[in-house]
């Protein structure tokens, strides 16, 4: 991936990756928002802590996670897409239902609150941007859930390896396995059977 100098520019990053056309918003993304760069184990939000910004993923692997009753950590989210939503929760409100950490070194955008909500308020182009990614959101949850609840567990790894390109090569197994609710040993025997059917094609 990039080096850590490498930081993509706020402007490069809304128009390229964002798609934004509008160049009022462009310009005032350039003054409101920031590209930080973040090291490998860093939490950008923490749960039961309200969040004061808005986050979307430049570059790296981040998971979020919970701690349930049995005090253990719940993997409930892994994303590596350009683009996507790196917030902990749809209620913006709320306190971050999950805290939300890099598993590599990575990039993240950030627009506070405030920020977003006058660009929501004067920007059409920015409320359909908005709307897509928390209804992208929903639906790779409600298909989450409906995967990870029901299906075998290699079809849930071969649900992993279509929805999230790229990052079996990028984070341990231990990560993927947490997240598809199966031991490490059940993800390396899956990982080992479709090896043996690919070299018998």
């Amino acid at each position: 991936g990039m080096s850590m100098k490498d930081r993509m520019g706020v402007y490069e990053y809304a128009a390229n990756v964002l798609r934004i056309k509008e160049k009022t918003v462009l310009e005032y993304l350039k003054t409101k928002s920031t590209v930080e760069l973040v090291k490998k184990k860093t939490k950008i939000f923490y749960e039961g802590k309200k969040p004061e910004y808005a986050a979307l993923l430049v570059e790296g692997v981040f998971r979020s996670y919970f701690i349930n009753e049995e005090d253990c950590e719940v993997t409930d989210c892994l994303v590596n897409q350009p683009g996507n939503s790196l917030m902990p929760g749809f209620d913006l409100e709320a306190p971050a239902p999950a805290t939300v950490e890099s598993l590599t070194d990575g990039q993240v955008f950030k627009i506070r609150f405030s920020d977003l909500q006058e660009l929501l308020k004067s920007s059409q182009e920015i409320r359909t941007l908005y709307q897509d990614r928390m209804q992208r959101a929903g639906q790779y949850h409600l298909e989450k859930a409906r995967v990870i609840s029901g299906c075998t567990a290699e079809m849930k790894y071969r649900w992993f390896l279509k929805t999230h390109p790229g990052m079996v090569n990028q984070i341990p197994d231990k990560h993927i396995a947490a997240f598809l609710r199966m031991s490490p040993v059940t993800l390396s025997q899956i990982k080992k059977k479709m090896r043996e059917q690919e070299a018998a094609e």
